[in-house]
């Protein structure tokens, strides 16, 4: 099918009152999103709190892309839709390990999946209340002039805003599934990290003093945008194609076998971007907890062993060599150290995780069960328990080459803006300008495959509502 083709198609499904009052009501619900985030939570001093954020660096810059500047403003909605996320990651990990819950999941069907997604959301207004708890009482132990109501009931009208502003955002995704197109979580997430694109740009703008300046730093930026676009789109539709057999039973005299040769496909990145989140929130736990218990940045400056979860977890940003002498050539080895470091044990856990959630994602119990009952055999692979093994030895290949594809994709781009931008401050005189802006912020493993997964997403939905609408044109075009 041609492009004009798909075009034409997409125009005249306008034309169809379903498919705009969705994407009518999408626009409506991001438009809610989008205010939410500006509605400051009461008794916040937000210009102490700006600066509190900007002095904490990488902690809290991470977490503030998901939440499309909420976290910034501290709104009402600064926790998005992360405690939803935890709480489903949680829930698909005790339905692996609990007999009934898994039993619910398979045999009860769409009543089974709701009730599981019931005790998901019950879950995640725990841990929203949880997070909203240990977060607030962290941050008036680290700097108690962010709040300017210390009393216990200011406490509680910022902890209840947060808990309630995180349940808004759930029954808002819940809507957006229902009457908008696409999962409605990741299209907030997706929502969040868009919204934030113009004040990165302008801030990568401003980075280069003159308007010649920044306009390479932009364009080189860009380039690189662009070019991890394409390496990630390439690597979420690539897929491991499995040789099978299908034997259909056809009754027509003695003639009772018929056989059809097609492919098992199993997807490279089967985990998404889920082993990034996991690796995310377990490298930063220990800091959370650290500073939930009264531990300042101070505390983390002074103490050996503190200093060294704290580097390990946030390393200095790398030091760009502007001349040849010993000094600055020590403070580039100890900062390159530290970021190798933390890039090694950042990358061990994404490769971890994607091991075990892609086994997570792919049953390999039921897939092996699946093949067998409906009469597809594995090329030169006998059906039963040499599939399985077979099965699970291509997962195992297939969760390293994508866990490792995943932390490439996660910890290069910083280095390899470094490189350029020693080029660079050679021709401009601009030096540090690896970490700031568009770079800094989208151009990682995280940002790229929420990005490039819910437009994908939509363009399948899409798809899939244009042949549902109009299945006549669609294989019309396919036969031509």
């Amino acid at each position: 099918m041609t492009t004009n083709v798909k075009l034409q198609k997409i125009y005249e499904s306008v034309q169809y009152r379903e498919l705009i009052n969705r994407i009518r009501f999408l626009i409506i619900a991001v438009s809610t999103f989008v205010l939410l985030t500006n509605i400051v939570i009461p008794g916040i001093n937000l210009e102490i709190w700006r600066d509190f954020i900007r002095n904490q660096g990488g902690l809290f810059t991470l977490f503030g892309i998901f939440t499309g500047g909420a976290l910034y403003n501290f709104s009402i909605v600064s926790l998005g839709i992360i405690p939803y996320i935890d709480a489903a990651i949680i829930m698909q990990l005790l339905i692996a390990g609990v007999p009934q819950l898994k039993s619910l999941q398979k045999d009860y069907g769409e009543e089974g999946r709701k009730k599981i997604n019931f005790y998901t959301k019950w879950l995640a207004i725990v841990i929203a209340t949880l997070q909203s708890f240990f977060a607030v009482s962290a941050l008036k132990k680290a700097n108690p002039a962010i709040f300017t109501d210390n009393s216990f009931l200011g406490f509680m009208v910022v902890v209840i805003s947060l808990i309630a502003g995180s349940v808004f955002i759930m029954w808002l995704a819940d809507q957006i599934n229902e009457k908008g197109i696409g999962n409605g979580s990741s299209i907030i997430i997706f929502i969040s990290i868009l919204f934030r694109l113009p004040s990165y740009i302008i801030e990568t703008f401003n980075l280069g003093g003159s308007p010649i300046n920044s306009g390479i730093i932009i364009g080189i930026q860009i380039l690189f945008f662009v070019f991890f676009i394409a390496v990630v789109s390439f690597l979420s539709l690539s897929i491991r194609k499995i040789p099978i057999m299908l034997t259909q039973r056809v009754v027509a005299g003695n003639k009772v076998v018929q056989q059809k040769s097609t492919f098992l496909p199993l997807p490279l990145i089967a985990a998404g971007v889920l082993p990034i989140i996991f690796a995310v929130a377990l490298l930063y736990f220990p800091i959370t907890i650290l500073q939930a218990v009264g531990i300042n940045q101070e505390t983390f400056s002074t103490n050996p062993v503190l200093k060294f979860i704290y580097q390990t977890i946030v390393p200095p940003n790398l030091v760009i060599p502007n001349e040849w002498n010993m000094e600055i050539l020590k403070t580039f080895f100890i900062t390159f150290g530290w970021n190798l470091w933390h890039s090694i044990i950042y990358a061990t856990l994404i490769i971890a995780f994607s091991y075990f959630y892609t086994f997570i994602v792919i049953n390999v119990d039921d897939l092996t069960e699946y093949l067998n009952k409906s009469g597809a055999v594995i090329r030169g692979i006998k059906p039963g328990q040499s599939t399985k093994n077979f099965l699970e030895n291509t997962l195992y290949k297939l969760a390293f080459i994508g866990g490792l594809a995943l932390s490439l994709i996660t910890i290069l781009p910083p280095y390899l803006m470094y490189i350029v931008n020693f080029i660079v401050s050679r021709i401009t005189g601009i030096q540090e300008l690896s970490l700031g802006g568009l770079v800094g912020m989208y151009i990682s493993g995280s940002s790229m495959l929420i990005i490039v997964g819910v437009v994908l997403d939509l363009l399948k939905q899409m798809n899939a509502y244009l042949v549902a609408v109009n299945p006549r044109e669609v294989f019309k075009s396919k036969t031509k």
